[in-house]
């Protein structure tokens, strides 16, 4: 299962040309301080594990991606069964095979008898007496004797077998009640207060009916306590720090633990001041009865003190609770997941126990299957997935030398899934213990779900008999459903119906604000590495003019919640041409209509390409898109198709009729709002009418009567979009690159499979009815699917259009047509109710032009020329899109500096829209500036919108400019216009009935506030729709 790894420090690759050259330089001297990986020592005849190539400061840090168990199988699939791993500072052993845990566990068990302590020691108020982590010794052996003798031997156990029936009780009532209500229940929760309740009551089982509410008060500190131990300790990776409580999680742990002492303090006074009562009946006797009386043993072996008798409650209910619930919970999840299994479970059930009385423990024995699969939960499913030793001497395991204090994990997790060892591991399957003598004592060391040798799990025996009886139980007595899939996710989360059960799977191995500063310090490192070598004799390019950065994030703190606007005040500062960082990306900010019609005249070609999202690239099938896609043949091939094609006059004009009868129910339903005198939310109404025209357009559906295939497709590209352009550190940061710190991948894949199965669907109903409607395919109108799919399957096209083109595609098409037709038209209809005076001047135009008799068409715009300057006016002031990005394929020089490759260009088309060298009175809304006869003998009237005006670009300019315009510049005007035509507007909430034009941050120019207005409608008799 392991390959044979030679270690060599050749093997390491640099993630960056100077880490490499301090590493070579390493290799041939001394390396001093720390900043890089160690060198090994090459004299040394010893013999150390493999170790995966580390980074300066934070070791190993960056390959651990989720949970440790499953980050360190990753790497032992690499690097071998035996390996070193570093974190920060903390340098482990990880060990993944049973060989290797035999040696450890049994072979050297002496060697390996203490446990390291992880976490924020130092914040613990019970210092060094701890039971779990005590070093071996004379306490520890005191404990563990204890522990097998009088707190929970089997007579122990079987007295408190009364206690765990009825918690059980107490649960099968809870769950009957939610499923006769049909109520969902959470099962993890439900489960978890059934394995707390049954703990305190045999830890403290004399206080429950006096004190009923202390095991849920108990378990708040536990949970809560456990919360702040278990985040990353700075302190365990940077030694010097150790003292300083960065994050405050040692404050908060300490406040935890008092408030947890103080409860434990006063139930120990209350046991002994009514120890006379109890002390002749050892039948009624709790394990704090038992641990008190060992307390006052003055002939003990070992005296306790008050502090250690707190510790080991604590240590009972962190890990006598969470666990056996856990498991419980997983197995559930499988047999949900297996009806099958459940089935067979539930008939050797039927035929054991019988359907007239609940599974008992006793009856446990004589069910070999429900055996197998709780056996098979805890080998998938491990409690404890890593086990935790350090070497108290020098050892030799596995041909490696291990050196005095060891710090050693046992991969658990990975051993019981070793395929060596199991046939088809990773599938659950109860039957491979059927017929097997495994045990669960840890004498086979494939299978160890409660550890090995003197530091096994003491409690074993109650969880087995715990878990047992709650599974039985609850397989007897429920059918279980799941309310929203038809499994149980056992990665993540799922919901069940009670028959019900809510699981939630965490995994968060760092906190992020830690892991932040992890990464900031080690940038920081490089950062002045990187300074010293760039000092090194050697022409420097000639740069624009760039504001004082950062360390790591670079100019990203000017940016601000609106970025056009934030770069327009860079621009003011500092020129037409600035250069800056967003992170580690160098960035080149245009903001003058020369410098841009240089760009984009001169150096077109060099701009391209789009930069590389992380997020955007997944999404579109590794840019097998138009939008994204990097200028080439495919790109050519799909712009051409476009144009000529999808979004041809030819095409636009066959789907007029689309646009026209989506028009009128627009119409239709803004005058039904104005007969009630209702308000209408006009954004909301303009992103369902330009949805349903593109969905009509590209899938002859509509989107917004009923959650069709439609509707759906349109709610997961919105989903997609917002994924696509969230802030992602790969995209920023070099050293990222490659880790998913956000969290960002499980999600992008979801909501692509989800887009890829509904497409898929729809792809295949259109091929269907493409053949149905064969013999009359010639006076059919095609979609734009229909086109596509056409193109798709022409053997003969000039290059073949894969399903991923395709549904790509599709994507952009939904994406970028929707949002800024509909912001636009907001825009404008602010503008004009803004400005009555320019409201009454176009409606006067329409009605001269059109009437009052019929509603204005598509037709009707070239003989509108007010209503045109509108929209110019409009787009110039709120550009859909208030920049433009691209990215250089090779070095260039623009406005006399030297713009290197792979720089990001931003285009504030917002901006050039109100340049005042260009604009007169640039931030007034006069539309009369492109009419000649009204303004400036004719300047701006033939300005146009399309990309050659390059103080004027809503679309963009050149080869990457919007295809989609010549749509936009049809469907803008056109319903801006019928909107004018035919109705008032009135401001419901505005300041002297004016709207506020407040814009917020967004890939497209959105309004801040909602644009909601009254409509009174002005045309009567109002013509027939």
């Amino acid at each position: 299962m392991f390959p044979k790894i030679a270690c060599k420090e050749s093997s390491c690759k640099p993630h960056r040309n100077e880490v490499a050259s301090y590493v070579r330089r390493r290799d041939r001297e001394p390396c001093k301080g720390s900043l890089l990986v160690t060198s090994r020592n090459f004299k040394s005849k010893s013999k150390y594990p493999p170790t995966p190539p580390a980074l300066p400061i934070i070791g190993h840090i960056h390959l651990i991606k989720s949970g440790l168990p499953t980050s360190f199988q990753s790497l032992a699939r690499i690097y071998g069964p035996l390996m070193q791993i570093r974190v920060g500072a903390a340098n482990f052993v990880v060990a993944s095979d049973a060989k290797s845990a035999q040696q450890i566990l049994r072979t050297f068990d002496a060697d390996f008898a203490s446990k390291f302590q992880p976490g924020p020691t130092n914040y613990h108020i019970y210092e060094d007496s701890s039971f779990v982590n005590a070093p071996y010794g004379a306490y520890w052996r005191f404990m563990k004797k204890l522990c097998m003798t009088k707190l929970f031997p089997g007579s122990q156990l079987d007295r408190f077998n009364c206690i765990r029936e009825q918690e059980t009780s107490k649960l099968l009532k809870s769950l009957l009640n939610k499923s006769k209500a049909g109520e969902p229940c959470d099962l993890a929760a439900e489960v978890t207060e059934l394995t707390n309740n049954m703990i305190y009551r045999m830890a403290m089982g004399r206080r429950c009916s006096n004190y009923p509410n202390q095991a849920a008060e108990i378990r708040r500190f536990i949970t809560d306590s456990m919360k702040y131990a278990a985040k990353f300790h700075f302190g365990e990776v940077f030694g010097p720090l150790k003292k300083f409580d960065l994050f405050g999680n040692g404050k908060r742990l300490k406040l935890t633990l008092k408030g947890y002492d103080q409860m434990i303090e006063q139930i120990m006074k209350d046991y002994q001041d009514n120890d006379l009562e109890t002390s002749e009946n050892d039948d009624e006797k709790d394990v704090m009865d038992i641990l008190l009386e060992s307390y006052k043993d003055t002939n003990a072996e070992v005296k306790l003190t008050r502090d250690q008798i707190k510790n080991f409650f604590m240590e009972l209910f962190m890990a006598g609770v969470d666990t056996t619930a856990a498991a419980i919970r997983w197995a559930m999840a499988e047999l949900i997941n297996h009806p099958n299994i459940i089935k067979i479970l539930r008939e050797e059930l039927d035929s054991v126990v019988g359907n007239n009385r609940l599974i008992k423990e006793s009856d446990v024995p004589k069910l070999p299957y429900m055996q197998a699969v709780v056996k098979e939960t805890l080998r998938l499913h491990p409690p404890g997935p890593l086990l935790r030793r350090v070497s108290n001497k020098d050892s030799k395991i596995n041909g490696f030398d291990l050196k005095k204090g060891t710090r050693v994990f046992i991969n658990v997790y990975m051993i019981m899934r070793d395929p060596n060892c199991y046939k088809e591991p990773e599938k659950f399957m109860p039957e491979r213990f059927l017929g097997n003598s495994t045990e669960m004592k840890g004498q086979d060391f494939h299978y160890l779900p409660f550890g090995s040798g003197r530091r096994a799990c003491p409690g074993a025996s109650h969880a087995m008999l715990a878990m047992h009886a709650t599974i039985g139980a609850l397989t007897q007595c429920f059918d279980w459903k799941v309310k929203e899939a038809e499994k149980v996710d056992t990665e993540a989360a799922g919901t069940v119906f009670a028959t019900h059960i809510y699981f939630s799977y965490c995994s968060n191995m760092v906190d992020s604000q830690e892991y932040i500063l992890l990464f900031l310090i080690w940038f920081i490192t490089i950062f002045f590495l990187r300074a010293i070598l760039s000092n090194s004799p050697g022409k420097k390019p000639h740069l624009p003019p760039t504001p004082r950065a950062l360390p790591v994030i670079g100019h990203m703190h000017l940016l601000g919640p609106i970025p056009h606007q934030a770069l327009n005040k860079l621009s003011d500062r500092y020129g037409p041409l600035v250069y800056f960082y967003i992170g580690t990306k160098p960035c080149l900010l245009v903001s003058s209509q020369e410098t841009v019609k240089e760009v984009f005249k001169n150096h077109e070609t060099t701009f391209l390409n789009r930069p590389k999202m992380a997020n955007l690239d997944y999404l579109t099938y590794g840019t097998a898109d138009m939008a994204m896609a990097p200028y080439g043949p495919l790109w050519k091939y799909m712009k051409k198709l476009c144009m000529s094609e999808l979004l041809g006059t030819r095409t636009l004009d066959q789907l007029l009729p689309v646009r026209r009868e989506e028009m009128t129910r627009f119409v239709r339903l803004i005058q039904d709002t104005a007969e009630t005198g209702e308000a209408l939310d006009v954004g909301v109404e303009l992103m369902r009418l330009t949805n349903n025209i593109i969905s009509r357009m590209l899938l002859s559906k509509r989107c917004s009567d009923k959650e069709d295939e439609a509707s759906e497709v349109q709610t997961i590209v919105k989903e997609m979009n917002k994924l696509g352009t969230k802030f992602n550190l790969s995209d920023l940061l070099w050293f990222c690159k490659n880790l998913d710190l956000q969290g960002f991948r499980k999600r992008l894949k979801d909501v692509r499979d989800r887009y890829d199965i509904l497409m898929e669907k729809i792809i295949l109903e259109h091929k269907e009815a493409r053949k149905k409607n064969k013999s009359t395919a010639a006076d059919t109108v095609k979609d734009v699917l229909d086109i596509l799919i056409e193109i798709s399957e022409d053997q003969n096209a000039e290059m073949k259009l894969t399903a991923e083109n395709v549904k790509a595609f599709v994507m952009n098409f939904f994406g970028a047509g929707t949002d800024t037709s509909s912001v636009t038209i907001g825009w404008g209809i602010a503008e004009l109710i803004n400005h009555p005076n320019v409201m009454e001047k176009v409606q006067k135009e329409i009605d001269s032009v059109v009437g009052r008799n019929r509603i204005l068409e598509e037709s009707d715009i070239s003989n509108l020329p007010y209503l045109q300057a509108i929209v110019k006016e409009t787009l110039r002031l709120h550009p859909g899109g208030p920049l433009v990005v691209r990215e250089s394929t090779e070095d260039c020089v623009i406005g006399g500096y030297e713009i290197p490759e792979g720089t990001r260009l931003f285009v504030n088309v917002w901006a050039l829209g109100r340049d005042p060298n260009q604009w007169e009175n640039p931030l007034e809304f006069i539309p009369e500036r492109f009419l000649s006869e009204e303004w400036r003998q004719g300047k701006n009237q033939f300005l146009d919108v399309r990309g050659q005006h390059f103080s004027l670009l809503p679309f963009g300019s050149g080869r990457r400019s919007c295809p989609g315009a010549s749509l936009a510049l049809q469907v803008v005007p056109t319903v801006l216009g019928i909107m004018m035509q035919c109705f008032d507007w009135k401001v419901r909430d505005g300041a002297n009935g004016t709207v506020n034009m407040e814009e917020k941050a967004g890939m497209t120019l959105l309004r801040a506030h909602p644009l909601v207005c009254h409509p009174v409608t002005r045309l009567s008799p109002f013509p027939a729709l």
